[in-house]
């Protein structure tokens, strides 16, 4: 007994100092604080022994597993409990435990006092949200017949402070099968990640609305300590992505000599594409990425972000190894999607109603060539740099790409480009501040997937480049034409269509110039097929609604993200993993802002045709 003491003492001085401890309590139990939190997930596993609960307080930030039948957990949880509310004001105290298979909700949600009803129906909320529950139940209990941990052999409610918050989790086992109890690992995976998100949810807003202190008080200040699995699957992940340059594998190495060659032919040969040697070996990247053990990680948002990333390098190794194959444009269709009826419509409603602006190039001083669009593009570098001394990057001009690519933050320009002087101010922003900012600000963050690009990012990125474009002027009818032409070439690809039958569709019936034609229908065929052209258009028109439902856009420059994971990104902000966004691109900036405002208003993506 005097050791027990002793050892308490001891925790709830380090509760009172604010330090992080893991302690042992003789013989089989555990009691971790990765934080100093007011909160507390208790699991009795000698009373329930069940696999997704073993996982699931690994999860949480402050646990107490008991595995000792003969514990008096009253003896140790009303102190820490007492202490945590002297320290925050209040504190919030789960346990969960398996139901029994005649329960028919999912999830059983048991509290003793009126006080906690308010947040015991804010975690029912967030779980039935979640895909794999489907029922959850409040239950009231009487405080002589309370849940387990708090029954009367255990923790008299009566005599807790009032200020502790209980809620006890009865979950139904329904990732185990039959009588002989088998796990269904992914079952169990989703469920208790699904757990595990609510549980996080729910904890922030415990603190909002009950305790002394505010959520943002915390921030995981030292993830590389906490987090050191995560970290070792970031680098690997990061460093098989490095391995490959994925665009410039596709793109061919030929465009420029190809449609000289097109032309001469008078459009009616297939062109020959060649394409740069593979440096790698899809099949040893795949292996490398199935080695990486994504499902020992207990945090379900950082967990759900790298399971996804590996999912998109799978299907992109798939998808180099069919270079030049039918089997390409499949991939293509998996990691880009296709284009719908809906989006169809649009880029032939946009075709339909604009008219051409021919091109401004009848004097010499209106064309801009590649090397005065790099010094061009420098300023802006420039400008850039003014606001974090420590960005940096380059300009690169070569002779192996066709037009403008960023490439792992650098701008990379084909010496035979040239452009209309009234377009390089939108090209600038599109290129330079989206696609080289959230490059930069994704660097700041700690995961290198968000400079990498997480799964799917392309339609976001891409959408939000255009929309630079428009808020600095630049966004011309002919601009707007090229995206809409690039949804009908990959839609003719998609039906079946030859390079020839697209190409002739673009000229003849929606009037684009053939050097414009043949750009768009070689990006769209190259290497066997690559859909990513149509996310251009449907990224600017999901942008534009995101825009008018007043959500932040200064958020979407992090990194190269998606949209539907900004609830992600934002709950990995208020605990502190990532970071709000370092560079601020000009057209988020005055004179600019007006245009957003506006845009506000309008109609939508019609709207921004001159």
């Amino acid at each position: 007994m005097k050791d027990n003491a002793k050892q308490l003492a001891g925790i709830l001085k380090m509760i009172k100092n604010k330090e992080v401890f893991h302690v042992q309590i003789p013989p089989k139990n555990k009691l971790v604080f990765n934080q100093v939190v007011p909160y507390l997930f208790l699991y009795r596993q000698f009373f329930s022994q069940d696999p997704m609960l073993a996982e699931l307080v690994k999860s949480e930030p402050a646990y107490f597993r008991v595995r000792d039948s003969q514990m008096n957990v009253s003896e140790w949880i009303a102190p820490i409990l007492n202490q945590l509310v002297e320290e925050f004001g209040a504190c919030l105290i789960i346990e969960a435990w398996a139901a029994d298979s005649a329960q028919e909700e999912d999830i059983q949600i048991h509290i003793a006092r009126k006080n906690v009803q308010a947040i015991a129906q804010y975690l029912g909320k967030q779980l039935t949200t979640e895909e794999s529950i489907s029922k959850v139940e409040i239950l009231t209990d009487s405080k002589t017949n309370a849940t387990q941990s708090l029954s009367p052999s255990s923790v008299q409610l009566d005599n807790l402070n009032t200020n502790i918050f209980y809620m006890g989790l009865e979950i139904k086992p329904k990732y185990l099968l039959g009588v002989d109890q088998q796990i269904l690992p992914i079952d169990l995976r989703h469920f208790r990640e699904a757990i595990s998100r609510s549980l996080s949810k729910t904890f922030f807003e415990f603190i909002r609305i009950h305790t002394l202190s505010k959520p943002t008080a915390f921030k995981i200040s030292q993830p590389k300590k906490m987090l050191p699995l995560a970290w070792e699957i970031d680098q690997k992940l990061a460093r098989e992505s490095q391995r490959f340059d994925f665009l410039l594998l596709v793109t061919p190495t030929n465009s420029y000599d190809a449609w000289q060659q097109f032309k001469k032919g008078n459009y009616r040969k297939t062109p020959v594409f060649r394409y740069r040697p593979m440096p790698i070996d899809p099949d040893i990247i795949k292996r490398n990425l199935y080695n990486l053990h994504i499902e020992d990680l207990f945090d379900p948002s950082i967990a759900y972000l790298f399971r996804d990333k590996r999912k998109e390098l799978d299907q992109m190794m798939t998808m180099l190894s069919e270079r030049g194959k039918e089997g390409f444009l499949l991939g293509s269709m998996q990691v880009f999607g296709t284009v719908n009826e809906k989006l169809l419509e649009k880029a032939q409603a946009i075709l339909t109603i604009t008219t051409t602006d021919r091109e401004v190039r009848t004097k010499e001083e209106d064309i801009v060539y590649a090397e005065e669009f790099a010094k061009l593009a420098q300023e802006e570098l420039d400008y850039l740099k003014n606001q974090d001394p420590s960005f940096g990057t380059t300009v690169r001009l070569r002779d192996d790409i066709y037009g403008v690519m960023v490439n792992q933050g650098v701008l990379n320009i084909s010496k035979q480009y040239s452009l209309p002087r009234n377009r390089v101010k939108a090209l600038i922003q599109h290129e330079v501040g989206t696609h080289i900012v959230t490059y930069y600000n994704g660097k700041q963050q700690p995961f290198s997937l968000f400079r990498l690009g997480v799964p799917g990012y392309e339609k976001l990125q891409e959408g939000l480049a255009v929309l630079a474009e428009y808020l600095v002027g630049g966004l011309t009818n002919n601009r707007l034409r090229i995206l809409a032409g690039r949804v009908i070439a990959v839609h003719h690809m998609q039906q079946g269509s030859s390079f020839i039958d697209t190409f002739s569709v673009l000229v003849d019936k929606y009037q684009f110039l053939t050097e414009t034609a043949f750009q768009m229908t070689m990006r769209v065929y190259r290497s066997g097929g690559l859909t990513k052209d149509a996310l251009y258009l449907s990224g600017l028109i999901e942008l534009t609604n995101y825009i008018k439902s007043g959500r932040d856009l200064s958020l979407l420059t992090m990194g190269k993200i998606r949209e539907d994971y900004i609830p992600i990104v934002e709950e990995l902000m208020l605990k502190g993993v990532l970071k709000a966004p370092t560079l601020t691109p000009r057209y988020l900036m005055d004179p600019y802002k007006d245009a957003l405002l506006n845009l506000k208003k309008n109609n939508g993506i019609f709207q921004m045709i001159q």
